[in-house]
C-alpha cells in the first residue's frame, strides 16, 4: 500500500445499483450501523457514484459552459490566495471575493458548487438509504484483504485514520437522542 497505487473498483450494473436494488429507512438509532452501511454501500458502488458525478458535472458545464467556467476561475483564485494565506492572511481572500461579488460572479462560484453538492448529497442518500446485499457483503470481506485498494477505499482510510469528523459526527448523532 506505501506505494500509492489504486486499483480501480468494477462498475456495478444499473438493476443492481437502482432498479432491483432494495430502499429502507438507516437505522438511525444506532449511528455505528447507520454508518458502516454508508461506509460499505460507498466502497461497493464507488465507481458507479464517480459515473453519476462525472454526469452531473457534464450536464452543468454543458448546460451554461461560461458560468462555469468563470465560477471555476473565482474558485480557482480563492484556493490559491487561501494557500498564500499563512503569507499573506485574509486580505487576497477577501479582497478576490469582494472583487467577484462586485463583478457579478457569485451566481456563478454558486453554480458549480451546486454541480458538486447535488451529486454529494444524492450519493449520500443513496448510500444510506440502499441495503447492503450478498455481493456488497463479501465485497466488504475482499476490500479489507485487498492488497492494492480502490479510490474510495483510500479515501475513507484517509478520513478514518487522520480526521475524526465521521465519528464525531455520529456520537453527536448519539448525543442528541
Amino acid at each position: 500500500m506505501a506505494d500509492g497505487r489504486v486499483e480501480i473498483a468494477p462498475f456495478r450494473t444499473i438493476a443492481d445499483f437502482v432498479t432491483d436494488a432494495q430502499f429502507t429507512s438507516p437505522a438511525v438509532s444506532d449511528s455505528n450501523r447507520w454508518y458502516n452501511r454508508i461506509k460499505q454501500n460507498l466502497l461497493y458502488y464507488q465507481t458507479n457514484y464517480f459515473l453519476v458525478m462525472m454526469i452531473i458535472v457534464a450536464v452543468y458545464s454543458a448546460m451554461n459552459p461560461q458560468r462555469y467556467l468563470g465560477g471555476l476561475f473565482v474558485l480557482t483564485l480563492l484556493s490559491v490566495a487561501l494557500s498564500q494565506r499563512p503569507k499573506y492572511g485574509l486580505l487576497p481572500v477577501a479582497a478576490i471575493a469582494l472583487a467577484s461579488g462586485l463583478m457579478g460572479h457569485t451566481g456563478a462560484v454558486m453554480y458549480v458548487v451546486a454541480s458538486l453538492f447535488i451529486p454529494s448529497i444524492l450519493t449520500f442518500i443513496h448510500a444510506s438509504l440502499r441495503s447492503r446485499n450478498v455481493m456488497n457483503k463479501l465485497n466488504t470481506a475482499a476490500e479489507q484483504l485487498r492488497v492494492v485498494p480502490t479510490p474510495m477505499g483510500r479515501l475513507l482510510e484517509i478520513l478514518e485514520n487522520k480526521s475524526t469528523f465521521m465519528r464525531s459526527l455520529a456520537t453527536t448523532a448519539d448525543k442528541l437522542k
